[in-house]
């Protein structure tokens, strides 16, 4: 029996022609040959009720296979003596292997990039830190000196925005400060972190951090907000009193609730910080360094540009100083309980285990021996992380340099020397620009430094007067020793200051000569930039590969009824929209994500 089908019929039906006695049989049953042709007919479409609408999603069309012209070959066959002479007898090499050592190199060169622009923004942020504890209190007496003529003699002249913003900063830490001190008990708040187990101190650590960041984010609208220039203006006396006024209070009392609230979260941060270094067993402060190894799992391994990693810096500046300055500030307040201590500062004397390994060394090694393991931790932890993110997105060292010239060039904008004949910022805070890119809060440091500071002078003031006794003009010396030296010590400030902001203005200005030289040399770091360490075979090879893997007759059919759009997607993936400039660019700028 021949089979063969009839063109110009049904395509899901196939008729049989038989010959010979076959062909008389079905022309003298036509309901065998009718069950016949529906029996080899095509399969039925599943049975679907006439209620429910018809799908969207057409079906994805069938796999397309194509045969290689290379499958023709006939390849002579590849016995087992043939492998052994190729694996014993080879003498060929990789030549692609001579060009992996610009990675190499590379790898090498991060950790110095990187100590040099967090080396230089951390003295960005000292110096702004300086700032509210050195320039804001000569400013607002200044201020305060000028309102206060204007009031008394009736002068014509008004406080310009720039001395209301200082004014008003000046409340805002003084409003803080004496929220706060009540607040923050440091026993209760230490022996409260203490007494949890060790997985809510792991979660604490990190919903903290979190914290951190969030309000440092949006704190810092606040404080735009509240120093702007069209907020101070209606603060005079040519605008009469209205509803206008409360515009300024209403930001001054949200920027107070921000301060309050985030320095809370600074201090807590820096409580557990001692509550693990202060720990009677390695196990904290292992939590402690173990949480920060945790970052680079969680930033290695993905896929960023020069402009994200920017970000990064930025947060690592910022982290690096925040981490330096409460460990400062524990070990010099163990260092200040323990000198006051009853007990003899001898071998005898029981110390927690994280105090050092070596029990022969002094009582200053002891303190400040978990202090510099945490900080060293940290340390590796910024060299590993940007040492593989570079290597790992085929970024070069050089781009670091642009880092920097990006901060000089906020420094010299925000300085005296760079604002002559340049138009007026909007914002008339007085301090620093260049925090503002880093993500610097200095407000909520300044209150938590003044904080610490007193809960430290309480300290020494209560071991003193117990050894003295309540001998009364004993006492009244020894507070005209401590005000003296409190103004030398602030004298000291004003001039680290004045000589901080010198050399940092000067070496800003100093970069400005090259700063075209090294953008135009940054090129190479830009996005769609040739891989480090491959050569042309090596990428063409990739190429064909990534092409092989990313076929569109792989992909299901786009369905405009469900808001997938095929044009749509084909302009995204040309990325035609751009992409910011560094010089645009802040900590919290969303650029796919933020660090």
């Amino acid at each position: 029996m021949q089979e063969t089908p009839v063109r110009g019929r049904r395509p899901d039906v196939i008729q049989l022609h038989t010959t010979g006695k076959a062909s008389g049989r079905s022309r003298a049953n036509p309901q065998i040959s009718r069950r016949l042709s529906l029996s080899i007919s095509a399969p039925e479409q599943p049975q679907t009720y006439a209620s429910l609408p018809p799908s969207p999603i057409s079906p994805s069309p069938p796999p397309s296979f194509r045969h290689s012209k290379k499958d023709d070959v006939n390849l002579p066959p590849f016995s087992i003596w043939d492998y052994l002479r190729e694996e014993l007898l080879a003498t060929d090499f990789d030549s692609h292997q001579e060009l992996k050592w610009e990675r190499v190199s590379n790898f090498l060169q991060i950790p110095l990039a990187v100590e040099k622009i967090i080396s230089f923004g951390f003295i960005l942020c000292f110096d702004s830190l300086l700032y509210s504890f050195t320039v804001l209190p000569i400013r607002f007496f200044l201020a305060l000196f000028r309102l206060f003529v204007n009031t008394v003699f009736h002068t014509g002249d008004y406080l310009p925005p720039s001395q209301k913003a200082d004014l008003l900063r000046t409340v805002l830490i003084i409003l803080s400060i004496s929220i706060l001190v009540p607040l923050t008990d440091a026993s209760k708040i230490y022996h409260s972190i203490r007494g949890q187990d060790t997985i809510k101190l792991y979660v604490i650590f990190n919903a903290l951090e979190i914290a951190d960041r969030l309000c440092t984010s949006f704190g810092q609208d606040i404080v735009d907000c509240l120093f702007s220039r069209s907020t101070l203006l209606p603060l005079s006396r040519k605008h009469p009193f209205g509803s206008h006024i409360f515009r300024p209070l209403l930001f001054l009392l949200l920027a107070t609730a921000y301060t309050v609230c985030h320095t809370l979260v600074l201090i807590y941060q820096l409580t557990s910080l001692n509550v693990a270094i202060n720990s009677y067993d390695q196990s904290l402060l292992t939590l402690l360094v173990s949480n920060q190894f945790v970052e680079i799992k969680s930033s290695v391994f993905k896929k960023f540009e020069k402009d994200n990693l920017f970000q990064i810096t930025c947060a690592d500046i910022v982290e690096r100083f925040q981490l330096s300055l409460m460990l400062i500030a524990v070990a010099f307040r163990n260092l200040i309980e323990l000198s006051g201590s009853e007990f003899e500062l001898t071998d005898s004397l029981v110390l927690p285990q994280s105090f050092g390994w070596s029990r022969h060394g002094s009582i200053v090694w002891r303190i400040f021996s978990p202090v510099m393991t945490v900080l060293m931790s940290e340390y590796l932890v910024d060299w590993l992380k940007h040492a593989f993110i570079t290597k790992f997105n085929h970024i070069r060292p050089s781009v670091y340099e642009r880092y920097t010239d990006v901060l000089c060039r906020d420094l010299t904008s925000g300085s005296a020397v760079g604002r002559r004949g340049a138009r007026k910022h909007s914002y008339v805070d007085q301090s620093p620009l260049v925090a503002r890119r880093l993500g610097f809060a200095a407000l909520p440091m300044a209150v938590l430094c003044v904080i610490i500071g007193a809960q430290c002078l309480t300290l020494i003031h209560g071991t003193h007067s117990s050894k003295y006794g309540s001998q009364t003009m004993v006492h009244i010396s020894r507070n005209i020793k401590w005000i003296a030296l409190g103004v030398l010590f602030w004298l000291c400030f004003v001039v680290v200051k004045v000589m901080l902001g010198v050399h940092l203005v000067s070496y800003a200005f100093h970069r400005r000569a090259g700063m075209d030289a090294r953008e135009a040399e940054d090129a190479i770091n830009d996005f769609g930039r040739d891989p480090i360490g491959e050569g042309k075979e090596e990428q063409i090879y990739n190429q064909e590969l990534k092409a092989m893997l990313d076929r569109r007759q792989d992909d299901a059919s786009h369905v405009s009824e469900m808001g997938e759009n095929e044009k749509t997607r084909h302009v995204k993936q040309e990325g035609k929209g751009g992409r910011l400039k560094l010089e645009e660019l802040t900590r919290f700028t969303m650029v796919k994500r933020i660090w």
